[in-house]
């Protein structure tokens, strides 16, 4: 759902320690070119939020004038001001980087995703039209990015990855990652992802089984982890007998009865271990799902919230501090000022907790 945001404070609190974004292309070197004259009515609208900046619908009037000129001075103008006021309004970076991506400006829509990713670093939906942008703009043929995309799939990840609702995030880093064929990869975000609490919890760990059930494993892990299995399941079942049958490294078992046999041994060892990640991390779900449900309106809108929002904020915030890790509570205050901007009560409990937690990360 797009951002309706109103004028007030929007500086976010410092997060965790990311990785940089990976590189795409030098930007353009600035020429001297005089920009051409604005449209006729710019200034009648530009005047307008000049003297009324707290009046969304002025800034609204203003875009929506740009964005059909499609006059690419103006729109620069009128978008750069209006996300220095606004700059949790996800939406609208999207709008920005579509306009200059319409008019062939490939490197310039993507500095504007990358300054949003910057502005907002926990929206999910931002995060996931960056990466489509790149899907559609980079050469398939350069084998510089797959490497991109990866690379920026981890920085959505470790960005926004641990926000409840970020399910659809991963299930599109898993989805690119079985395209390209690296099931190992697959299963290693599996393993990360079934540990988080998510609102889709349950569907992952049944995703994840039909993973393992349905390829070999020695497909779906690296060469490491395989041998790492194979040694602990042969020290498993020798009893005091000798591991002749059991070949070195990744090769084949001979016998196709005990090939079979040490396959579904793997699976269903994998499958165990990660059920009691399952576990633990159901019952960490349970006891933050009530307060998820308390939250009706997750983004950053011009309305009030309600009392009863508001106090559940609060409440889920004080049970973060007393009972989550260092950083499910610098994620949880994130997603707390974009929601509960213009409340003051909650930026100054940021000031109080969050410089502390940082230095523990």
């Amino acid at each position: 759902m797009e951002q309706s945001p109103e004028h007030c404070a929007t500086e976010s609190p410092p997060p965790a320690t990311e990785p940089p974004l990976p590189k795409t292309e030098s930007p353009l070197p600035k020429t001297d070119t005089p920009a051409p004259p604005l449209p006729p009515d710019f200034e009648k609208y530009w005047k307008s939020v000049q003297a009324y900046p707290e009046e969304f619908n002025t800034w609204t009037y203003l875009l929506q004038y740009v964005e059909q000129e499609n006059h690419l001075s103006a729109v620069r103008k009128a978008f750069d001001a209006f996300l220095a006021h606004y700059p949790y309004c996800y939406g609208y970076w999207k709008k920005y980087a579509d306009l200059e991506k319409k008019n062939n400006n490939i490197l310039e829509a993507d500095e504007v995703y990358r300054r949003g990713i910057q502005a907002i670093t926990l929206s999910v939906d931002l995060w996931m039209h960056y990466l489509n942008f790149l899907k559609e703009t980079l050469d398939p043929a350069d084998p510089e990015t797959c490497l991109t995309l990866r690379g920026t799939f981890e920085h959505a990840v470790v960005s926004a990855g641990l926000d409840f609702k970020s399910d659809k995030l991963w299930e599109m880093y898993i989805n690119w990652e079985t395209e390209q064929g690296n099931l190992s990869g697959v299963t290693s975000i599996y393993s990360r992802l079934l540990g988080i609490p998510t609102q889709y919890y349950s569907l992952h760990f049944q995703r994840f089984k039909e993973h393992i059930q349905g390829n070999l494993p020695r497909e779906f892990l690296t060469s490491e982890k395989f041998i790492e299995l194979r040694k602990e399941l042969a020290s498993m079942t020798l009893h005091g007998g000798t591991n002749d049958d059991i070949p070195p490294g990744m090769e084949e078992i001979k016998d196709p009865a005990k090939r079979t046999t040490e396959v579904e041994n793997m699976r269903h060892r994998i499958i165990e271990v990660h059920q009691e990640i399952f576990n633990l991390n159901e019952h960490e779900v349970s006891k933050r799902w009530n307060f998820e449900e308390g939250i009706k309106r997750p983004y950053f809108h011009v309305k009030p919230l309600e009392k009863a929002q508001l106090n559940n904020w609060k409440e889920y915030l004080d049970f973060e501090l007393e009972n989550g890790s260092n950083e499910r509570v610098v994620i949880l205050f994130e997603r707390c000022v974009i929601a509960c901007a213009c409340y003051e009560e909650f930026w100054i409990k940021v000031q109080h907790h969050i410089p502390n937690i940082l230095i523990h990360i």
